[in-house]
C-alpha cells in the first residue's frame, strides 16, 4: 500500500493473499485438535503490537481495526515514537479501541523507569493515563544489558518501587522475560534472582513462551515453580530444529536474541496444548500473541494465521 489512505482498507484482507503450505495446514489442525482434547479453553485473547510496528507506524487506527477484524479482543501496546496511545490521548485510544470491540489491557513500556530514579514522575504520568483508561499491567520488556547478579537483584528492587506505584492505580507491574533470564549467570538463573526478589509483592511476570524454550528451558516447569507468578503470557512459537539450523546458515545468530525463528503459531515446535494448559492451571490471565518473523508474508498476514489458531480456543 503506497498510500496511507489506502492502507486501512486494504488491511482486513492481506490474510488472504498468502495461504500456508498444505503440510503447514495439516499441523496446525492436528494441533489445534490436540489442545481441544486437552480442555483448554479461552473467552478472549490479545496481541502485542510490536507484532505489527511496521503497520502500527503508518496507520494506527487502520491497523487496529483490522486486528479486531480478524479476531484479537484485547491489545497490549509498547511504548514507541508515537507513545503507548499512539498519538492519540488516553480517552481517544480507549474510544476508538471501545468502538472497534477491543480493550486496552496492557503496555510494554521503558525499561530503565526500574532504574532511573529520575524517570518516576515520568512512570507516574503513564501510570495515571494508563489507569484513567483501565490498563491492567504495564510491563517491562527487557533487561538484557544487565550482566551480574547483584545488577538482577536491584532490578528486582525497582520492580518493586513500580509495583507499589502502580497498585496504588489498580495496575500490576509485571516483568516480560527474554532468553537471557534462564541462562545461568554465576551459578544462578536471573529468572529465580527477579522472581525471588519480588516475592510476595505486587510484582507479576508476563512468559514469552518462545523465549524460554530458545533458553532450552521447559516453560511448563517455570510456571509450576511458580504457580500465580506468571499472570501474562506471549503466545509465540518456534520453528522447528531443522528450520532453525537454515536460518542460523543463511542469518547468522544475533548476539542479544539468538536466532530469528519464530513462525505461525502451530506450525512450530512448542507444544501449546499442553503449555498453555499448564498456564491455566498455575494462574495465568491472559493470552496475547506475539510474531517477529515473517517469511513469505507481511506480519499482518502472519497475525491474522495466528489469530484463526488462536479462535479454536474459544469458548
Amino acid at each position: 500500500m503506497k498510500k496511507a489512505g489506502l492502507l486501512a482498507a486494504g488491511l482486513p484482507f492481506l490474510g488472504t493473499m498468502t495461504s500456508c503450505k498444505s503440510e503447514n495446514k495439516t499441523a496446525v489442525k492436528a494441533t489445534v485438535e490436540e489442545a481441544v482434547k486437552s480442555g483448554f479453553q479461552l473467552d478472549e485473547f490479545g496481541i502485542q503490537l510490536w507484532s505489527v510496528r511496521d503497520f502500527m507506524n503508518k496507520d494506527p487506527k487502520g491497523t487496529l481495526k483490522a486486528l479486531s477484524e480478524y479476531g484479537y479482543h484485547t491489545i497490549e501496546s509498547f511504548q514507541g515514537e508515537q507513545g503507548v496511545f499512539w498519538g492519540m490521548t488516553p480517552k481517544e485510544y480507549k474510544t476508538y479501541l471501545s468502538d472497534h470491540g477491543l480493550k486496552p489491557v496492557s503496555t510494554h513500556c521503558d525499561p530503565q523507569y526500574a532504574l532511573d530514579p529520575k524517570k518516576r514522575d515520568e512512570f507516574k504520568k503513564l501510570v495515571d493515563d494508563s489507569a484513567e483508561i483501565g490498563t491492567e499491567y504495564l510491563v517491562n520488556p527487557y533487561v538484557g544489558f544487565l550482566k551480574t547478579l547483584d545488577e538482577f537483584k536491584q532490578v528486582a528492587d525497582g520492580f518493586n518501587e513500580l509495583g507499589e506505584i502502580c497498585a496504588k492505580n489498580n495496575i500490576q507491574y509485571c516483568y516480560h522475560n527474554h532468553h537471557y533470564s534462564f541462562m545461568k549467570v554465576d551459578g544462578e538463573y536471573p529468572q529465580d534472582i527477579m522472581m525471588k526478589g519480588t516475592e510476595g509483592g505486587p510484582v507479576g511476570f508476563e512468559m514469552d513462551i518462545y523465549w524460554v524454550v530458545a533458553a532450552d528451558a521447559d516453560p511448563e516447569e517455570w510456571l509450576r515453580k511458580y504457580p500465580n507468578r506468571f499472570v501474562l503470557s506471549h503466545v509465540k512459537d518456534r520453528y522447528k530444529q531443522e528450520r532453525l539450523m537454515q536460518i542460523k546458515e543463511e542469518e547468522g545468530t544475533d548476539e542479544n536474541f539468538g536466532i530469528n525463528g519464530s513462525c505461525v503459531l502451530g506450525v512450530g515446535q512448542i507444544d501449546f496444548h499442553k503449555v498453555l494448559l499448564t498456564a491455566k492451571e498455575n494462574g495465568m490471565k491472559k493470552y496475547i500473541v506475539e510474531h517477529e518473523r515473517y517469511d513469505d508474508m507481511t506480519s499482518m498476514e502472519a497475525v491474522q494465521k495466528d489469530a484463526e489458531y488462536m479462535k479454536q480456543f474459544l469458548v
